[in-house]
């Protein structure tokens, strides 16, 4: 199975278990101009911009550890887009992790601050 496909599962994966949890996805792979966001769910008033990293093992480190400050800018500049561009700045947002590996599904909330512009 090639790297675009395993992450496409662990997309699928991610987004069943933020529903079961009660969120309301309402984008997937979102693209922004130098920036794409694989879920943006709703949970209850709160935007959530989430990350999802899907890992073979454990060999390869822990899924949040790829998501750098590089990566956490382009995610929050992403974010920003959205928000604009819906007519949600007025929402709070928070920024999660989700872990797919082998043993499961792990959802690392607030998982980094926003790093942007202050809105």
């Amino acid at each position: 199975m090639d790297a675009r496909t395993r992450g496409a599962l662990g997309e699928v994966r991610a987004e069943q278990m933020l529903t079961e949890k009660g969120y309301r996805i309402l984008a997937r792979n979102a693209v922004f101009p130098g920036s794409e966001i694989d879920l943006i769910a709703e949970d209850g008033r709160v935007i959530v911009f989430v990350e999802v990293k899907m890992r073979k093992s454990t060999r390869e480190g822990a899924g949040r550890e790829a998501v750098t400050p590089a990566k956490q800018k382009k995610i929050c500049k992403g974010a920003l887009c959205y928000l604009v561009k819906n007519g949600l700045m007025d929402r709070q947002v928070r920024f999660d992790v989700v872990e797919v590996q082998p043993e499961g599904v792990l959802h690392i909330e607030d998982a980094f601050p926003y790093q942007g512009p202050v809105f």
